[in-house]
């Protein structure tokens, strides 16, 4: 499936959903109970044809996203034969794909993170006419979705102009991140000697980190440390360069990485969202990233970070150089962005709006029965 954060995203709706009352919610991830055949399937499905594949001329996107909608059509058609279910929600559109035909008899949310016009732009990776079914298959889950929930303004804007759906059919709800999972920042910069800065991302060269290691290493390795949090085996340390591998989210280490930063830098080249901008906003981190995606919604350029081009080493130099050696300018960022993680990456917050959407679209009933897909 495309994007950053399906399970953790699932497992936010099914976790929080406990706190509604009138709400009844199943979820499934969408490769639970597979047969073999199926596995089959899916594996003949994500198969990559040698040199046609870079430039998806072997249509393998279209291929692996079709095999998604298989697995969570049988999955969705399975569980509602079971129960009666008063509204569908997948997350994201591809786990749709192969269930438009239950979507017309049960209403339905979609959530999304991008769409695949702006997937094709991003990744840069092939002709367009080589994601035409992945088009043609979204739109038609578009069109027969209740409502649709994006998770910024730059994915409604591709759904409402590109698909040609009603506005009113599109809402923008960020994921969020659990405010009460992060500890009150302590923001006393003036007192550090050598600035922690974060990084994290597990594929590496796309989020950008091969311009941060080089930049860092260059110029600012002798006043500052820093911090990858990765699982790429091909990450070197170095002078003032630690690499933290196997380190999960929300355990004890993960969160010490995240207090002791105080600035976080993902510069990737291409984004739908960005998730970890939330969590380091939550941490009280100043924030480096980059003008793609999702990304300019959660980084107020001289607000609480800094916003460059993918790839320009210059201005990653220039602003990362400027939080270094200014504590007072970190320190007005750091608040900053801890401020905008309370006013509006608060999961609870967040998805109880979901949770209304879930409401309005359901037939009217006391108790609600949700089924949750992703």
């Amino acid at each position: 499936m495309r994007a950053v954060g399906h399970k953790t995203y699932a497992k936010l709706i099914r976790d929080t959903s406990g706190y509604e009352t009138d709400l009844d919610v199943d979820s499934f991830w969408v490769d639970d109970e597979r047969s073999v055949m199926t596995k089959i399937v899916r594996k003949m499905a994500e198969f990559r044809v040698p040199k046609l594949n870079r430039r998806n001329l072997d249509f393998r996107r279209a291929r692996a996203e079709w095999a998604t909608g298989a697995m969570g059509s049988k999955l969705a058609h399975r569980k509602a034969g079971l129960k009666n279910y008063d509204v569908l929600h997948f997350h994201t559109q591809t786990a749709a794909f192969g269930s438009v035909s239950l979507m017309k008899s049960i209403p339905t949310v979609i959530t999304i993170d991008m769409t695949a016009f702006q997937l094709m732009r991003e990744h840069g990776s092939g002709p367009e006419w080589t994601y035409r079914p992945n088009v043609l298959m979204e739109r038609n889950v578009f069109q027969h979705a209740a409502h649709i929930v994006a998770f910024s303004d730059w994915a409604r804007d591709s759904v409402i102009d590109e698909h040609g759906i009603a506005p009113e059919r599109v809402s923008v709800i960020t994921p969020g991140v659990l405010k009460e999972a992060f500890h009150q920042p302590q923001f006393e910069s003036g007192s550090v000697t050598k600035p922690k800065i974060l990084f994290v991302g597990n594929e590496f060269r796309r989020k950008g980190g091969d311009d941060l290691i080089a930049v860092f290493s260059e110029h600012f390795a002798h006043k500052a440390e820093l911090h990858l949090m990765t699982n790429d085996p091909h990450v070197p340390s170095g002078e003032s360069v630690f690499v933290h591998r196997g380190v999960s989210s929300y355990t004890p280490e993960w969160h010490r990485l995240y207090e002791e930063a105080e600035i976080f830098v993902m510069t990737s080249r291409a984004e739908a969202l960005g998730m970890v901008f939330q969590e380091a906003a939550a941490s009280g981190l100043a924030l480096i990233g980059t003008r793609i995606g999702g990304i300019p919604e959660m980084i107020d350029h001289e607000g609480n970070g800094f916003l460059i081009a993918p790839g320009d080493r210059r201005a990653l130099r220039q602003y990362l150089g400027a939080l270094i050696d200014n504590p007072a300018m970190r320190t007005r960022m750091r608040h900053a962005s801890y401020e905008k993680a309370v006013r509006e990456f608060n999961a609870r917050t967040n998805t109880r709006r979901v949770f209304e959407v879930f409401r309005s679209v359901a037939a009217p009933h006391d108790a609600q029965p949700v089924l949750v897909g992703s």
